[in-house]
Parts: structure tokens; sequence; C-alpha cells
């Protein structure tokens, strides 16, 4: 099953919440077109913050994690900043990998066990930002 995800705009951040499974899709294909279409809706809202909560089944292995931190590079701009939520704690070494992954590549992303914890940091970081 490809993954199903939505976009619920939240004031200064948007929400993307995605279901499905791993072990069917192309996760790489998957994540890509799902990045694509969130980035493309930050550029019309004007918005740089992303709550990106996953409902995912299965593991993503390695090479599919540095595939998507390495396509998401064209759509990415300095402003942007991804809290991400992994509501499968089976991920969680992976998520760890696909941070260290993306900041490297100077992706400001970060993983949370809550979506609480999400939000807190996607606020602090707006405040700060703000002129």
């Amino acid at each position: 099953m490809a993954y199903q995800f939505t976009i619920t705009e939240c004031g200064d951040y948007l929400k993307v919440e995605v279901h499905g499974s791993r072990n069917t899709s192309d996760v790489t294909h998957e994540s890509l077109h799902m990045w694509s279409t969130v980035a493309k809706r930050c550029k019309e809202k004007n918005v740089n913050l992303i709550l990106a909560v996953f409902h995912l089944s299965g593991m993503r292995n390695i090479m599919d994690t540095f595939n998507i931190v390495e396509g998401v590079q064209e759509w990415l701009w300095p402003e942007l900043a991804i809290a991400y939520v992994d509501m499968d704690p089976q991920s969680r070494k992976e998520n760890t990998i696909a941070e260290q992954s993306a900041m490297m590549h100077g992706i400001n992303f970060r993983s949370f066990i809550s979506e609480e914890d999400g939000i807190h940091w996607l606020t602090a970081l707006h405040s700060t930002h703000r002129h």
C-alpha cells in the first residue's frame, strides 16, 4: 500500500500525518513523493516548520534513509525545520541515523517520541526566528 498522508495547516507549522506500510512499498519513492508535495505546500503557504507524524509499520533500511536524505536536497531551503515523530518504537534507531545524516546535509531535522515534544521544539524555533 502506498503511503497515505494528510497535510493540515496548524498556524505556524504544517502537520503531516503518514499512514501505511514500509514492507509493501518502495520506501524511497513513497517518501520522496510525499516530501515533494509537502515542500510545495510549504512554499505556497509560506511556512518553514513541519511536524511530520509517521504511523508506518515495518522497518526502513539504511539505504532508504540515505537515499531519502539525498533525494530531498533539491526541495530544501535554509529556514526549513522538520520535527519528525515516529509512532513505532521499533524505528527509533533508524531515526537517530536519519537525524544525523540529515544534519550532516544541513537539514534542520530532529526526531521526537511525542507530538508534544516536536511541537514544543517548533514553537521555540519559531519564536527565535521572529524579527
